[in-house]
């Protein structure tokens, strides 16, 4: 009879068992691996006064009582507090995709490190998912203005009325809203064009600025979105090439 050889018997082990693991982009990441930005000089502050008057231009002849819808897609989407909407719902803007093509030295960069920020550009074939914002009357200027103020100031867009359709959950008729929307001046000293994935990935994984980290601005526009039902692949891409980047950074 032949001898019965003892100890473990191991099982192969699946194919994906060797696969790597993917780093996720997160918070505490961006926290460890992003260093304080270099120092420098603060980028200049917006011209106020000039700013109410061109916005005060821009709601001329709209009856303040309706109030006004906002369409965000990028910081406004998580940043409206100040504004009071009391309608806050998923939508997407036909024709248009955002894309990191503005060059940021204030709000994720500084004048000394440039960072890149999202801009809204025209896509005919695409539609660009995102939150409407509804301002109620009548205190509409009051409630544009911080709104105003943030997209504007920079000098990076020039704010259009553009056709928006709710999220098929909200209505299934899809019938359009007309909505304030900060479309990219492609004008503005800040517009740098569009970049190869991997320049963006490097820019947002190092950036940093008053408001924060560049990655941080990037992880938020994503995560809003999927909390509100919808994807945008652009940014999950970079999410998970920055993170990548990150991770092999040693920690601050």
């Amino acid at each position: 009879m032949p001898a019965v050889t003892q100890g473990w018997h191991r099982s192969p082990r699946p194919a994906h068992a060797f696969l790597p693991v993917m780093p996720r982009l997160t918070h505490d990441l961006i926290a460890q691996a992003v260093r304080p930005p270099p120092p420098g000089p603060a980028a200049p502050q917006p011209d106020e006064p000039r700013l109410r008057a061109e916005m005060q231009v821009f709601l001329h002849g709209r009856d303040p009582k309706l109030g006004v819808w906002v369409f965000a897609y990028g910081a406004l989407m998580w940043n409206h507090d100040a504004a009071g909407p009391n309608i806050v719902t998923p939508a997407r803007l036909p024709g248009f995709a955002r894309r990191y093509t503005l060059r940021d030295v204030q709000d994720r960069g500084t004048p000394a490190s440039p960072g890149l920020t999202l801009g809204l550009e025209e896509a005919p074939a695409l539609a660009c998912p995102g939150l409407l914002l509804h301002l109620p009357g009548p205190d509409v200027e009051e409630r544009l203005w911080p709104i105003w103020k943030q997209e504007m100031g920079p000098g990076f867009y020039t704010p259009h009325w553009v056709e928006v359709t709710m999220h098929a959950s909200r209505d299934p008729g899809g019938a359009p809203i007309r909505a304030l929307c900060f479309v990219t001046r492609p004008d503005s000293p800040h517009c740098c064009g569009e970049k190869p994935v991997r320049e963006v990935a490097d820019c947002l994984a190092r950036s940093i600025g008053p408001n924060g980290a560049a990655a941080a601005y990037l992880l938020d526009a994503a995560d809003t979105l999927r909390k509100n039902g919808m994807r945008d692949a652009t940014l999950e891409s970079l999410e998970a090439e920055v993170a990548q980047r990150l991770a092999d950074v040693r920690p601050v």
